[in-house]
């Protein structure tokens, strides 16, 4: 508990309507009053004239705050003119800002400057006439030349006597003088004086650094900014404009040198805060960058460049620039090879980088070194239409009133305030940037807050932090407001160092409605004050987090924007706002009364996620797309954490994800970033233990999950749950908005808010937890898929990898997933599940081939050639072969046929294995290879007096591909034509009876040897193809159209599609 107390004298104000010295605006006192703090709150009490004798010194608070004064310093006074016109007066030791009232009067404050600003502070009095009142006549001119005189030098020097015996401001001959620098010290001038000191020869390159250090410090913004549209103003805030931004660019040069990378950083920053188009700062940023190896940031920076070039100038960077880039993006060089930045360029781009813009130094608007803004179209247009509304209110003022009182009936009301909800990392606070950014270019003034969860029971915090910004940019002073303490004293609650206003007493004690009443109208009138003179966008960043009372106020400000040239734009998570929140019910109220619009930010689409990852290597383009489920800022950071991602690292990332289930495998093992895993923290702590521990236990079952799958995996783990207790822990997740539902009745499925959410909860499980789990997942499934299992076998099948499962178990799924793969012509995630099968079946058998059965060697061969047709189909030849070879191998080992039947059908398979490793050669083109391999394959037929076969076919019709592939078309024709008759001849008369007493797998050669339709219409279509290269289209369309019907007929979509190509080509020939 804190009860600190402390003593300000104020003036009071009664407030009757008769009494003469509040009328005049000079109240009652000065009167001492205690202030006192407790718990936060602060309480007021009168003290009197005089203070009570045990007050300690430090508790007195003076109304003017003084800072020492150096003891070689010989001025009197300061003026700062680089940002907030102020004047300091020298007081013993201690520097005090000058309170007078005259001071705030606009002709004084323009003569000081206009004085200031002239050669050797000297200027004619008909100049100042006619700088100052350069429409009146010479006589009324110069009386208020000379009241002005007499008044400016009251406030330099009050002590005097006389105000004609000045000698700070002095008059000579017909003109007016000012005391120089040593008198009255200004920032301009010493700024100028630094950068001369830093570019004398004899400096050594540290002297210079810390003298453009000093010079760019002193800059806090552009010259008299009050006074933008001055001529005699604009035409020196230009040149000290130019001055600082060399200033920056060599001090920056200055540390490329040293290479002190990270210190270039700050002021290119600021460079481009001021001036977005200016290469010499974009090409150090990019060097500076790319040496700390924040090579993507370098690229976003020449990104942004070159949008801002063609958008403010329609022009391309210089030569120069795109040759940094380039190098940068190739990556091949270091930061020493990188080429040097040509002054000669630079000096250049400044000049044209200053073409038509308004002289105005900006602050930076939101956060440096983004990636250009991706989408968001519809949502920009919106926003940019409520600024163009806000602008139009300037112009419908009722004469020159402060602000038109317009009744609510006289126009339609048009939105001023935008609500942009969306979850965490969406692009809400991207998007308000970018408006920022916008409006700060068409002149607005600009004031952000963000409210932070810790400040969450802070009253008034995002309010306090948008007023003290916009004090700090020189929007308001706090001088302008001091001559109204009746209106503004209340906003001494939100900014502390307002309570140096006279307070006003009122002869009756306020109710606390009335107090808060009068702060709101206090605010609302210093925002107005502030849109008077330019237009003011407010920024309020995640408003979910504010306390009661900044809603409130923010909803009272909302519904009086109405004609003033104020817009408030306000981000908000609607998936975080508890129950009881008050937006809750402010924001449909706004919506209902037109005063606010709600755009709702959505994820963008794969292909703008692809955009925004451009840099990256296309797997990983594509790996970032599954993951981010279309958050920026998710893909943005796991860019970053993949930017250093080695190309062998790349070349696994795609190959392993043509597999289903082996994408999902990869992403579990990749650390997730840490930025991310705080903002799925963020959202999980909201939940209780219980439904956290459901949650990750779910993340198991990977994706969606139906609710039985859960209740039973629960169940299996030894809990005692049942369906009410886990219906209430999965309506709080659903709540939280962690979880989402989806279909209707009894077909109901969950799946995780975010794809990464359920990543992320399986990560944080340990490993023996894990393996528990997958087995235990396995076992609901294998109930779930019971007489179906081919549909759920590739997930079992993972599930009992990870969980170490039986191996026999996992080979029987394996098995089932890869033929329900390559049925559906998968052949990739086939490829993948036939690998496991082949690893567990030999981990199962636990002893060497020759201790096998032939049951087991044959189905062993069986895998090899699926898993090698598998291979074929995707063009890996070399590995097809290899396993075709190896089934070889498996099948003639210690193998004797039992009958002659099985001994004929054994030599034709044998002769398909053949013409299949024909294929592997023919496909890589090596003809020679694969007609020897038609060769073997025809001489195990003749060995077992096989005259007639499909085996024959298939080996015609490869000898013919061989032939029309050696121009022999003649010999090709005959070839597929023999083919074609024994495949017919195969369908209508079968004679090989199948020795096995079990039914063959659907492999390929088992389907040729027991006849296929499929055969015939590859070899019509080997017959077309061969019509079109010998100029015969109506053979080709004749042979083209029978294969398409036969393979629609059996439903092959690849040969489908082939052959549609095949006719498309013989009409355009």
């Amino acid at each position: 508990m804190s009860t600190k107390v402390t003593y300000h004298q104020q003036i009071s104000f009664c407030g009757k309507p008769r009494c003469r010295k509040c009328n005049m605006g000079i109240g009652h006192g000065p009167y001492w009053y205690a202030y006192k703090t407790v718990n936060g709150r602060t309480t007021r009490t009168y003290i009197g004239k005089a203070l009570p004798p045990d007050v300690q010194p430090e508790q007195i608070q003076t109304w003017i705050a003084g800072r020492p004064a150096r003891d070689d310093d010989p001025s009197v006074l300061r003026v700062s003119m680089l940002g907030r016109f102020e004047l300091e007066r020298r007081v013993g030791r201690n520097w005090q800002t000058v309170e007078d009232a005259r001071w705030h009067h606009q002709r004084q404050r323009q003569l000081l400057a206009l004085l200031l600003l002239s050669p050797g502070r000297k200027l004619g009095r008909e100049q100042i006439m006619e700088a100052l009142w350069p429409g009146l006549d010479p006589e009324t001119a110069a009386a208020r030349l000379d009241r002005t005189v007499y008044s400016l030098r009251r406030i330099l020097e009050p002590s005097l006597p006389r105000a004609s015996i000045s000698h700070l401001l002095r008059t000579e001959h017909e003109g007016l003088a000012l005391a120089d620098q040593h008198e009255i010290w200004t920032d301009s001038d010493a700024f100028e004086l630094l950068l001369m000191q830093a570019r004398e020869e004899q400096r050594t390159p540290a002297e210079r650094e810390h003298l453009l250090e000093e010079a760019v410090a002193l800059y806090a913004n552009d010259l008299l900014p009050e006074m933008a549209d001055v001529p005699w103003v604009v035409t020196r805030r230009d040149m000290l404009r130019r001055h600082w931004m060399g200033a920056l660019l060599e001090l920056a040069d200055l540390r490329l040198a040293r290479e002190a990378y990270a210190a270039v950083i700050e002021p290119m920053d600021r460079l481009l805060a001021a001036d977005d188009t200016n290469e010499a700062a974009v090409q150090r940023l990019i060097i500076a960058l790319t040496a700390l190896g924040r090579r993507a940031e370098a690229m976003r920076v020449y990104h942004r460049l070159v949008e801002a070039l063609r958008r403010t100038h329609d022009i391309e960077p210089l030569v120069e620039t795109r040759r940094l880039y380039e190098e940068v993006r190739r990556g091949s060089v270091n930061v020493r090879g990188l080429p040097p930045v040509p002054l000669t360029s630079l000096l250049e781009v400044e000049g044209r980088g200053q073409e038509g813009r308004d002289g105005r130094s900006q602050v930076q608007v939101g956060r440096q070194h983004q990636s250009p803004l991706v989408g968001r179209k519809e949502e920009l247009e919106t926003l940019r239409t409520v600024m163009q509304t806000c602008e139009q209110q300037r112009r419908v003022r009722l004469g020159n009133r402060r602000r038109a009182l317009l009744s609510p009936f006289d126009q339609p009301r048009q939105p001023q305030c935008v609500l942009l909800a969306g979850e965490a990392g969406i692009g809400k606070t991207r998007l308000a940037e970018e408006v920022g950014r916008e409006a700060q270019q068409r002149g607005w003034a600009i004031a952000w807050s963000r409210v932070y969860a810790q400040e969450s029971n802070v009253p008034y915090r995002p309010w306090t932090e948008v007023l003290r910004n916009a004090q700090s940019r020189g929007f308001w002073q706090i001088q302008e407001i001091s001559h109204r303490p009746l209106l503004y004293q209340p906003l001494s609650i939100l900014l502390p160092e307002l309570n140096a206003l006279p307070h006003v007493e009122f002869a009756n004690p306020l109710s606390p409605e009335d107090e808060q009443r009068r702060l709101w109208e206090a605010t609302l009138d210093l925002l107005t004050m502030i849109s008077e003179r330019t237009p003011l966008l407010i920024v309020l960043d995640d408003i979910h987090w504010a306390d009661p009372s900044s809603c409130e106020l923010l909803a009272y400000l909302v519904r009086h924007l109405q004609q003033r040239a104020m817009m408030i734009i306000a981000t908000y998570r609607d998936t975080e706002l508890p129950e009881d929140h008050p937006l809750r019910t402010l924001l449909p109220h706004l919506q209902r009364e037109q005063v606010a619009l709600r755009l709702e930010v959505k994820p963008l689409s794969e292909e703008q996620i692809a955009s925004l990852v451009a840099h990256l290597p296309e797997p990983l383009v594509h790996y970032i797309q599954k993951q981010a489920g279309g958050n920026p800022f998710f893909a943005e950071e796991l860019a970053r954490t993949l930017a250093g991602v080695s190309p062998e690292t790349v070349q696994q990332l795609l190959t392993e994800t043509r597999g289903k289930g082996r994408e999902q495998e990869l992403a579990r093992a990749m650390p997730l970033p840490e930025t991310i895993a705080a903002v799925l923290d963020l959202r999980l702590r909201r939940l209780s233990p219980a439904c956290q521990r459901l949650l990750s236990n779910a993340s198991i079952l990977e994706g969606a999950f139906e609710f039985g799958e859960v209740l039973q995996l629960e169940q299996l783990g030894g809990s005692a749950i049942d369906e009410a207790r886990l219906l209430d822990l999965l309506e709080e997740a659903l709540r939280e908005g962690v979880l989402v539902e989806e279909g209707a009745g009894t077909r109901i499925s969950y799946h995780f808010w975010h794809p990464l959410l359920g990543l992320h909860l399986y990560q944080r499980l340990s490993g023996a937890r894990r393996a528990s789990l997958h087995r235990r997942a396995a076992q609901v499934l294998e109930r779930k898929y019971a007489g179906r299992e081919a549909e759920g076998a590739a997930t079992i099948t993972q599930h009992l990898v990870k969980g170490g499962g039986e191996a026999a178990v996992i080979t029987r799924y394996a098995e089932l997933a890869g033929d329900h793969a390559y049925a559906l012509s998968s052949y990739g995630e086939a490829e993948y599940y036939y690998r496991l099968a082949i690893q567990y079946l030999q981990e199962a058998q636990g002893r060497p081939l020759a201790a096998w059965s032939q049951e087991e060697r044959l189905h062993l061969a069986d895998l090899y050639e699926l898993l090698a047709y598998s291979l074929r189909v995707q063009g890996k030849s070399e590995e097809a072969r290899h396993f075709y070879e190896r089934l070889l191998e498996v099948r003639n080992y210690q193998r004797q046929p039992a009958t002659p039947e099985e001994a004929l059908y054994e030599a034709q398979y044998q002769a398909m294995i053949w013409v299949e490793i024909g294929w592997t050669w023919y496909d890589a083109s090596d003809t020679g290879a694969a007609a020897r391999c038609c060769e073997r394959s025809a001489q195990i037929l003749r060995e077992a007096h096989v005259e007639k076969s499909p085996a024959w076919a298939s080996i015609y019709r490869q000898q013919s591909y061989i032939a029309w592939q050696m121009g022999n078309y003649q010999l090709a024709i005959q070839a597929a034509n023999h083919a074609l008759d024994l495949f017919r001849q195969k369908l209508e008369h079968p004679v090989i009876r199948l020795p096995l007493d079990k039914p063959l797998r659907g492999t390929n050669i088992n389907s040729s040897l027991m006849g296929d339709q499929v055969d015939i219409a590859l070899t019509h279509r080997l017959l077309g193809s061969i019509a079109i290269t010998i100029g015969n289209p109506r053979d080709a369309l004749y042979h083209l159209n029978i294969s398409l019907t036969i393979f629609e007929q059996y439903s092959c979509f690849r040969d489908i599609a082939a052959t549609c190509c095949n006719i498309g080509h013989t009409y355009l020939t």
